[in-house]
């Protein structure tokens, strides 16, 4: 199953003098991270990565329609798997060593001359999460306070979750709109590799999906009990989620991959 190559589009593709070019032109680096972990049966194991990836090119181009520059880092996917790093396919990264990659990989854009940083992230994960907060938290205290976080999915209340509102320094503020919940949803409770998941791979990467061992999947059908114990890890979500995905993982609704276009377009006019 061969997906998109990684690098595509990003700055990897660019030779020295474009990326200088680029810098000096004031465009954005917008910075996709993700993490390698286990998404059930159907979808790959980069699948935060990937989302991330498609999240950064379609704001780019809705940014540029807009008068913005932006382009795109190569993808951090070293994150934190607190929950799933018991599973098979994904892979153990301390937190200090997270941070101290990530910390440094913003530091090269920023040597490299980009003005503006922005940190796209899709991943739930409390414990990665909270490493993002700190690693940015302390590049503000260093002066670089045009580091700042783009992107973290509505839906995992993750401003909540990390007792923040999203107006803080670090957070490039933009707030959810109509648009994002237009559409049809199975109403399962779902947090990963689910219908939203599914939906955005399926269009967007469609040769990294085993669609023999999507059809009929059923749905997990559990409660946000269960999913506090979930987040716990280990045991606990090898109890709840055995085969590694939680919800619903065939959506309803065909247009459902609309729901990450149009993130990307709130999250364009988010940059201006």
């Amino acid at each position: 199953m061969a997906g998109e190559d990684m690098f595509a589009d990003t700055l990897a593709e660019l030779t020295a003098s474009q990326v200088q070019e680029a810098a000096r032109s004031g465009a954005a680096a917008l910075l996709p991270v993700g993490v390698i972990e286990c998404h059930g049966p159907h979808l790959p194991t980069g699948t935060d990565a990937y989302t991330a990836l498609k999240l950064c090119q379609l704001t780019r181009r809705y940014a540029a329609e807009l008068g913005r520059r932006c382009v795109i880092a190569p993808p951090y996917y070293w994150g934190i798997n607190g929950i799933l790093n018991e599973f098979p396919g994904s892979f153990r990264i301390r937190a200090e060593t997270a941070a101290a990659l990530l910390s440094d990989v913003i530091g090269s854009l920023f040597a490299n001359a980009f003005q503006d940083v922005l940190i796209v992230s899709h991943h739930g994960d409390r414990l990665h999460n909270e490493m993002i907060r700190d690693v940015l938290t302390e590049l503000h205290v260093q002066g670089h306070t045009r580091a700042r976080w783009l992107y973290a999915p509505f839906r995992w209340r993750m401003f909540e979750r990390l007792g923040m509102s999203g107006e803080e320094p670090i957070w490039v503020p933009w707030a959810p709109t109509p648009a994002l919940d237009d559409f049809k949803v199975t109403g399962i409770l779902g947090v990963h590799a689910d219908e939203y998941e599914t939906a955005a791979m399926v269009r967007f990467f469609p040769d990294t999906v085993d669609y023999d061992a999507l059809r009929g999947l059923p749905p997990t059908r559990l409660t946000l009990e269960d999913l506090q114990d979930w987040r716990k890890g280990g045991e606990d979500a090898k109890r709840l989620t055995p085969d590694g995905y939680f919800g619903a993982p065939n959506p309803i609704d065909p247009e459902l991959w609309r729901h990450y276009d149009e993130t990307a377009r709130v999250m364009a006019r988010a940059i201006l």
